[in-house]
């Protein structure tokens, strides 16, 4: 596992445009080092904190995104990026330019955030813009600002105030829900109760338990669609410009019976996954024509070593299969490695994808030396390798087995040709 770690670490210094010419493998692009630059630039710009509270002073101003751990949680300043904490509490009443990732007790947000934001806490206070999305999981919410997007939110009490504007939908699950404010889209819900005091421009499509309550100073623009278990009393009909439609709601039983009822039809699942099978067999395709075409001879002599070595080949690659998550997640449990945990999970990605490609190649070159195409080229026996690894891989029940297997295999290949990289 600590050759393996080696390997890649040496090989990434030898994809660096600061390496000597001489070292790098021929042919590769430097562009590859680019895109990984730039995927992991965010994260490796990250600000790292933890301990009883941190506090951002208004006259500060952070760069980059900032990531805490701890009990208190303060941010009075502004934040050019994201911000994603744990902790006990936090009180947001500066400036983001992103988004705002909060897992908490309470969280009080009077600050604007010009992204998405995401909170799970026991009680939400939100009296600032958001630009983006609301998404929440909290005992209380309380909404009180615009939301320029959908708010999803799951939770025990949501409260929409009369200052809040909600640009998209309100889809909302919730024991209690009270509207006093403005829902430019549709509000669909599943409540025991729902009070409507304010202005909806869509539709209301609502699940309700007990109780749908229209006051006199509602307006619902659009319709008013609910299932219950019986026809509720709504109060204010005069407030709806479209339909009241009640439909009694079906128990479970019956439910169960629908369902029993439904006869599966491979063919519309086929259909539905064909098109996606399709476009993943071309991209590996492209991916392996692109690889031929930058490292023809080290992947030739790596295919070479493999069949040769076939046992420690499925060893190797069943190890760093393995090795990797570990890695990932060992890197994100120490916290102040989670921007080379996030890059190593990319890699363990597109290593993922490729493993396949490669199992494909392999596969092809035994293919052809069985048939007596021991002198073929790779621009013949891999494209034939990887339809025929696909096509294996999509045979019903044992099909993951082979994807697995194949996986192990390519990561076999993949290491091999580190080696086979690294001695050249």
């Amino acid at each position: 596992m600590l050759r393996l770690a080696t390997d890649l670490s040496l090989f990434a210094v030898r994809l660096s445009p600061f390496a000597p010419r001489a070292d790098r493998p021929r042919g590769l692009s430097v562009s590859l080092w680019l895109i990984i630059l730039a995927l992991s630039a965010s994260g490796l710009a990250a600000r790292l904190e933890s301990g009883p509270s941190f506090t951002l002073l208004k006259e500060e101003a952070q760069v980059g995104d900032l990531y805490f751990g701890g009990s208190a949680l303060r941010l009075d300043g502004r934040v050019e990026g994201s911000v994603a904490a744990a902790c006990q509490s936090a009180a947001v009443a500066g400036f983001l330019t992103r988004n705002l990732y909060l897992a908490c007790q309470t969280a009080d947000i009077s600050g604007a955030v010009q992204g998405d934001l995401a909170v799970i806490c026991a009680g939400l206070h939100l009296s600032a813009p958001v630009g983006g999305a609301l998404r929440a999981a909290a005992a209380t919410a309380v909404i009180n600002s615009r939301i320029n997007q959908d708010a999803l939110v799951a939770c025990r009490d949501l409260t929409v105030g009369r200052n809040a504007q909600i640009a998209g939908d309100l889809i909302a699950a919730c024991a209690t829900l009270n509207i006093n404010g403005t829902v430019h889209g549709d509000v669909r819900t599943a409540a025991g109760e729902i009070i409507v005091s304010g202005i909806v421009d869509g539709d209301i499509i609502a699940s309700v338990g007990t109780r749908l309550v229209l006051t006199q100073d509602a307006r619902v623009f659009g319709s008013v669609l609910y299932r219950s278990d019986f026809e509720l009393d709504v109060g204010n009909e005069d407030a709806v410009f479209g339909d009241i439609k009640f439909t009694r709601r079906v128990h479970r039983a019956a439910e169960l019976e629908d369902v029993k009822r439904v006869r599966f039809s491979p063919g519309i699942v086929s259909a539905f996954f064909l098109p996606f099978a399709i476009f993943s067999v071309l991209g590996a395709l492209v991916a392996g024509f692109i690889l031929v075409a930058v490292w023809k001879q080290t992947i030739r002599r790596a295919l070479e070593t493999c069949s040769a070595r076939f046992g420690r080949t499925v060893g190797l690659g069943a190890i760093a299969l393995l090795a990797g998550p570990a890695a990932i997640l060992v890197a994100f449990l120490l916290v102040i490695t989670i921007p080379a945990g996030a890059v190593g999970l990319l890699l363990y990605l597109v290593f993922l994808y490729l493993a396949r490609v490669f199992a494909g190649m392999l596969l092809g070159r035994l293919v052809f030396r069985l048939f007596g195409g021991a002198t073929a080229s790779p621009w013949l026996y891999a494209p034939v390798g990887i339809v025929l690894a696909y096509a294996l891989c999509s045979v019903p029940f044992v099909g993951w087995i082979i994807g697995l297997f194949a996986a192990v295999l390519g990561y076999g290949v993949i290491v091999e040709l580190l080696g086979a990289t690294r001695r050249a």
